[in-house]
């Protein structure tokens, strides 16, 4: 796995201005603990960094492009599904103010990869269907039912409340 890290002295030698262009991987261990996914591939991160010596932050452009591998709603079947995120982020090699949104910078070294898979996962659809899912109608002791179908469902009443019916008039 390629890390996006770039410390400060690095940064000071190209003026404060540097361009990116990678492609990161990254393991499939990373997504065990994750349901909505199932990975990511031909994941490209390019983008400009802008350091701003007065105030000691460092300015980021990113653009992220690839494919998440997500599970299918009613099949679970894996399903590739592109993405295209662009993010400006702050990073301060002062303690910022907490109400900021502002990521520190710890022992000069800016780590873009961790907020690489953060903006990747913010963007993470809450559910996706494969276009040519097949689902069962039915099986044994269910089925599954629209709001066009009048079925003698809604009339069946279960013989335990016949009772309760009865009550209310």
């Amino acid at each position: 796995m390629i890390n996006l890290k770039y410390n400060l002295k690095w940064i000071i030698k190209h003026k404060g201005t540097f361009d990116f262009d990678e492609e990161l991987t990254f393991p499939s261990e990373m997504f065990e603990k994750y349901n909505q996914i199932n990975g990511l591939k031909d994941v490209n991160v390019s983008g400009t960094g802008n350091l701003d010596t007065r105030d000691k932050r460092l300015y980021v452009d990113l653009n992220i492009k690839g494919t998440m591998i997500l599970p299918c709603a009613l099949t679970l079947e894996d399903i590739d599904y592109p993405f295209d995120i662009s993010s400006t982020e702050i990073f301060s090699f002062e303690k910022p103010d907490p109400m900021e949104d502002v990521h520190e910078v710890k022992k000069d070294m800016v780590d873009l990869t961790p907020v690489v898979f953060e903006n990747i996962m913010l963007e993470v659809p809450m559910r996706v269907v494969k276009e040519d899912a097949n689902i069962q109608e039915s099986g044994k002791g269910w089925k599954i039912l629209d709001g066009n179908s009048s079925d003698k469902d809604e009339e069946y009443i279960d013989p335990r409340l016949a009772k309760l019916k009865e009550y209310f008039k």
